[in-house]
């Protein structure tokens, strides 16, 4: 009955992957129907020859996307949940499509985009030959609770047939699978911008995970990324496998090296920071499956379409950057706004951080607004700060408690009315950098359309 029930929901899949594609329902609403009709569908699927599952708190949808580019232009066929639909429903919805009847995955690797909340309901069904934790931070209160109430969640499902590829600057991350799996760890070295100090408004890590002591830094990269040691117990990751050094911010470039005698110089977005993670975990996933390093370096030389969280392009003669910034996480929100430091060009920015879906969601928490550093809108650079949403006047209301001038400040309810003020007032000469939530792509779409229309009068 099991194989039958499998059968007639791959079908059922197929079918509503082909109807429901045209009107954007084809990422998630095939594994909604199929594990009606077959709860054990995920574990059912054979799966290809290797599969590589992206957990984490930031970074997971660019780094499991990069990985899937990188890996077809090794000459291999991939399956990927690239929209980021990451929980059962969206897996189950990837992977029907690259399925035959019987559920064989035809591709040679499968590249799985995991939420970290649901490791039970994904370790559990099959059992990944990869999984790349990018890091473990606050996100999501209401939700996610702490990191580690997720570190738990991620730990407890992990197999002893699975490589673990950790964040070795992550001292909670850094952590799983000690005694269960193999572990190799990627890291980024000390660089002209590594402090001393924290000087972030939240880091989730102060005290040793194995002695309780207040713990100790050689350097912070950001919030609690850098190299933790303890003065009490000795306590420190173990070393990196692959190392990130001589990260050039100025010209978005770094080199990165591993114990094979890998040696690669490669790109990434000018002021993008986190990207320098995602990337070396992702050259250390590569290695691991034997993609030569030559393939990574060709192949990791144009990330503006590879990653699709990250677009620079020009609109009517305006430049306008547009940048993921998850809501409900004030560390991704934190080290996005830190692009603006990037350059002393005047520009716009553009806030739709809180969740534009409010109205259906109707669960918004604005307390992460708080544990956020918005100073960068504080530089002269900065002329007009735009903020969207029903939630624009509790964002705005942040902003003037945290020192920002409110005389750069416009609040739109409305984003049609949001869009047309940004378009009537740019100016060549002065770039227009977009922040925006996952549900907010539409209203990206919408001012890039409007601002394209402008030029073409």
């Amino acid at each position: 009955m099991g194989k039958l029930r499998f059968l007639i929901s791959i079908i059922i899949g197929k079918l509503v992957c082909a109807i429901g594609k045209p009107f954007g329902k084809s990422t998630n609403l095939p594994g909604i129907i199929m594990l009606k009709i077959c709860p054990d569908a995920l574990s059912r699927f054979k799966m290809p020859p290797k599969t590589v599952c992206v957990t984490g708190t930031n970074g997971k949808t660019g780094t499991s996307n990069l990985l899937t580019h990188i890996i077809r232009s090794s000459g291999k066929t991939v399956i990927n949940n690239s929209k980021g639909s990451n929980m059962a429903t969206g897996l189950v919805s990837a992977l029907v499509t690259d399925s035959t009847v019987s559920g064989k995955i035809k591709s040679d690797v499968a590249v799985l985009e995991v939420d970290e909340r649901s490791s039970q309901f994904i370790y559990t069904r099959f059992t990944p030959d990869i999984i790349l934790c990018t890091n473990l931070f606050r996100d999501s209160i209401m939700r996610n609770g702490h990191s580690e109430f997720i570190f738990d969640k991620i730990n407890d499902y992990l197999s002893d047939k699975t490589t673990l590829v950790l964040n070795g600057n992550d001292g909670i991350s850094g952590l799983l699978g000690e005694n269960v799996c193999k572990r190799v760890f990627f890291s980024v070295d000390r660089t002209e911008r590594s402090t001393e100090n924290c000087n972030d408004t939240v880091c989730d890590l102060i005290a040793c995970p194995k002695c309780h002591k207040i713990l100790s830094f050689e350097y912070y990269h950001y919030n609690h990324i850098g190299k933790p040691v303890c003065k009490e117990c000795g306590f420190s990751l173990p070393e990196s496998s692959f190392t990130a050094t001589d990260v050039d911010f100025e010209n978005g470039k770094f080199r990165v090296t591993g114990i094979n005698g890998e040696n690669m110089t490669l790109p990434f977005p000018r002021g993008n920071f986190f990207n320098v993670f995602n990337i070396t975990g992702a050259v250390a996933v590569c290695r691991l499956l034997d993609i030569d390093e030559k393939v990574i370096e060709e192949s990791t030389q144009d990330l503006s379409s590879k990653t699709g969280r990250f677009d620079d392009s020009d609109f009517g003669g305006i430049e306008i950057v547009s940048m993921l910034s998850k809501n409900q996480n004030p560390i991704s929100c934190s080290q996005s706004l830190k692009f603006l430091n990037s350059d002393s060009e005047e520009k716009d920015v553009v806030l739709l951080i809180t969740d534009s879906n409010d109205s259906v969601h109707g669960h918004e928490d604005i307390s992460w607004l708080y544990d956020t550093d918005f100073s960068p809108l504080k530089d002269d650079s900065v002329k007009t700060v735009y903020i969207g949403g029903t939630r624009c006047f509790d964002t705005a209301a942040c902003l003037e408690i945290k020192g920002i001038d409110p005389s750069k400040l416009k609040l739109f309810t409305d984003y049609s009315e949001l869009a047309d003020e940004l378009v009537k007032n740019s100016c060549d000469g002065r770039k227009a950098v977009i922040y925006f939530e996952l549900y907010a792509t539409r209203v990206v779409k919408m001012i890039k359309e409007k601002m394209s229309a402008r030029g073409g009068k």
